[in-house]
């Protein structure tokens, strides 16, 4: 056994063929800033890239503008991404108080080094707020764009600057690169109004704006606090109108290289208003797209696609919750650059990350454990994109093998983060949940040849990663086979992805884990049908010894009491002793949860085991798992349950629900009481996360057992 877990070390470390560079051109631009209100951002972390912004003028404070989703005027307003395919055009419907708004953003060429793409913020006179509570508002409303050259590492110098002209009549911005003043981008803006868009002339139309020097990252979401914006208090268009104001803070020269431009819209409540950015990559580009492209049309062949790659139905009654769940989880894409910070003092090299995120309110940077669920249906939905999301994952790997759970990243993301959870342990680790895209390309797209080509590059990295955690969550005892999540906080494992889910009995705590148990079976039968491709005989067979050796230690973890797989237990003096193992007569932890469930979710219960019957009768009991509205995580008759922070002991995760119909289905279906539950238990989970969003337009990860309602716990967390 030890001489098989060194030959895994010893494949890592040989050099393998393959590799795979995503397509920056595809992922250049988007909506990559989840956390704003809306933004245009560009994927460069070699250069400084440019960066566009909406900031809306608070309704009761003009003084103070909004540009964060969590800045929200109460708990009605709501930011929906209602269509998106991730690459090429996403729409967003904005309601806070007294104002909705629609944003869009289409892009036009976006496979070459010449670029294009329009962007659109549109007030909706009719779906806005007009009572009376809103009623003693001005009768305009402002809303600013900024556009910025972030500076994301201030090792690399800045390649580009913006331009504009002293006596600005119409609001255009050059993006110009500093070592070709002639080679430039340009930005410009069309003001429309009306119902049916009717164009502004630019000489009567009501802007100003303000440019500031400094292109740093911080100072592009600091607006607020930054930038002086006017009041608004007169007329914008039409025959009264007739200047344009100006206004140049920290006494800038409008005429000077700026950093950053601010310009800021005003607009009457009472009618429709438009602003649409264009931008062009090279100003000199003669061929111009089609501005005025047909939205419905984009959006008929984006939903064929979605219907084609998920076999989806319109009449399905629940076809626009889907199709809303995946636009959703598109428009919280994130690009994020810079250092990670270490908890044993440190920080990593600045690096790039361009991730799915949990939530657009709460946590807007990359999870690794909640990654492979994500990139599950990015996969699905779109090959390239869940490929390079993948790569960027793996290209912050460290030599070691060891991947960071939680990457706070840039500048915006750690000013969301308390210093003492931004913090990365690297003896820390996350379920290795990225295998479930990677084997959904291995089943599907391995045809493709550059699908072929990404995994072959990606196999010896997967085997760097598998020896990691071979070694680092091995548990300490003189029986080799055995793994342990190395992140203990008090009783707690977080590393293990189920947070505050009981680990612990009195003085007994977990010792052998049966979810990484579970996880390290997964990952290395992966790796085996891998090898069998990307590899060679002779790794193949290392890893079947592997296989062999994890697998026949998964009976030491069935309780004969109950025929259910559970965590082992021990004196905590035991717990990282090297020489203690456990006796004849094991301890078991007495918590009975989703936990229990994970043999079941990746098929290693045999079918004729009791133990497949205990589970399912678990999974079946409404005074343990079972609920109307999905799986507990926690059963309903453990006294844990619905204490402590609470926020996996007793709610409906849908991640690991998710895994449990899975398992159901792909490794039961022959199983009458297994069919029979998968059948229920889908409908439930449905109808819950469908008939929230019906009602409140979000999707969250955590559920009340009982009302079906967001689950929040005694320590509040964004979903």
């Amino acid at each position: 056994p030890e001489e098989a877990r060194g030959n895994v070390w010893d494949i890592a470390k040989k050099p393998q063929k393959g590799h795979f560079e995503r397509d920056l051109y595809k992922y250049l631009w988007g909506s990559f800033k989840p956390e704003r209100i809306f933004s245009v951002n560009q994927i460069h972390p070699r250069n400084t890239p440019l960066e566009v912004s909406l900031l809306i003028q608070d309704p009761h404070n003009t003084r103070q503008v909004r540009y964060n989703v969590r800045q929200r005027t109460s708990d009605l307003d709501s930011f929906v991404y209602n269509v998106s395919d991730g690459h090429s055009y996403w729409r967003q419907t904005v309601r806070e108080d007294c104002l909705a708004l629609s944003t869009t953003l289409k892009r036009f060429n976006f496979s070459g080094e010449y670029q294009t793409w329009s962007a659109s913020v549109k007030y909706l006179k009719d779906k806005s707020n007009t009572d009376q509570r809103c009623a003693g508002w001005a009768k305009f409303r402002s809303l600013i764009i900024t556009s910025a050259v972030l500076q994301y590492d201030e090792r690399t110098p800045v390649d580009h600057h913006l331009k504009i002209t002293e006596n600005m009549t119409e609001p255009v911005i050059s993006v110009c690169d500093n070592n070709n003043n002639a080679k430039c981008g340009k930005l410009s803006f069309v003001l429309k109004k009306g119902a049916n868009g009717e164009k502004i002339d630019p000489a009567t139309a009501g802007f100003s704006y303000t440019t500031r020097t400094s292109g740093s990252e911080s100072n592009n979401w600091q607006l607020g606090s930054l930038l002086p914006f006017e009041d608004v208090t007169a007329p914008i268009y039409g025959e009264n109108f007739t200047k344009t104001h100006l206004m140049y803070p920290y006494g800038s020269n409008p005429q000077a290289n700026q950093g950053l431009v601010a310009f800021q819209f005003y607009f009457p409540r009472d009618d429709d208003f438009e602003i649409e950015i264009r931008y062009v990559s090279n100003a000199e580009q003669t061929a111009t797209p089609n501005w005025e492209y047909d939205k419905e049309a984009t959006e008929k062949e984006i939903r064929a696609g979605f219907m084609k790659n998920f076999q989806v139905s319109e009449n399905n009654a629940d076809f626009e919750c889907a199709e809303a769940s995946l636009a959703s989880l598109l428009g919280g894409l994130a690009y994020n650059y810079g250092p990670l910070v270490y908890s044993r003092g440190g920080m990593s090299p600045p690096l790039a990350l361009f991730s799915g995120t949990p939530s657009r309110y709460g946590f807007h940077w990359g999870f690794l454990w909640d990654e492979g669920f994500q990139s599950a249906l990015f996969c699905q939905h779109d090959a390239d994109l869940c490929m390079s999301i993948i790569d960027s994952w793996f290209g912050t790997m460290e030599s070691d093998g060891w991947i960071p759970r939680e990457q706070t990243r840039s500048q915006e993301a750690k000013h969301s983060v308390p210093p003492q959870f931004q913090a990365q342990s690297r003896d820390e680790a996350n379920p290795p949940t990225l295998l479930l895209p990677l084997n959904f390309l291995l089943r599907h797209h391995s045809g493709r040849p550059d699908v072929s080509v990404f995994l072959a590059g990606i196999y010896p990295k997967l085997l760097t990663w598998f020896a990691w955690f071979d070694d680092v969550q091995r548990a300490q005892a003189p029986s080799d086979g055995y793994y342990q999540w190395k992140s203990l906080r008090g009783n707690e494992f977080f590393g293990s992805g189920l947070d505050d889910y009981p680990r612990h009995d009195g003085n007994l705590i977990a010792k052998y884990h049966i979810d990484l148990q579970i996880w390290m079976l997964f990952f290395v039968d992966s790796l085996v049908s891998m090898a069998q491709v990307y590899g060679n005989g002779a790794q193949a067979e290392t890893l079947r010894h592997r296989r062999e050796l994890i697998a026949s230690r998964l009976n030491d973890f069935v309780d004969p009491s109950d025929n259910l797989y559970k965590d082992i237990l021990v004196l905590r003096q035991h717990l990282n002793d090297e020489n203690f193992l456990f006796g004849d007569h094991k301890t078991f932890s007495p918590h009975l949860g989703i936990v229990n469930m994970f043999p079941l979710m990746f098929g290693y219960i045999k079918s004729d085991s009791p133990a497949l019957s205990a589970t399912l009768k678990l999974l079946g009991d409404e005074n343990y798992l079972w609920s109307q509205f999905g799986t507990r995580s926690l059963s309903k008759s453990v006294t844990s349950n619905l204490s402590g922070e609470d926020y996996w002991r007793g709610a409906i995760l849908i991640n690991v629900n998710f895994l449990v119909l899975r398992g159901l289905k792909l490794y039961y279906s022959n199983n009458t009481e297994a069919t029979r539950l998968y059948n229920a238990l889908r409908t439930n989970v449905i109808s819950t996360v469908c008939g929230n969003w019906k009602n409140a337009s979000l999707f969250f990860e955590t559920y009340n057992d009982d009302t079906c309602l967001l689950y929040t716990s005694p320590s509040p967390r964004d979903s």
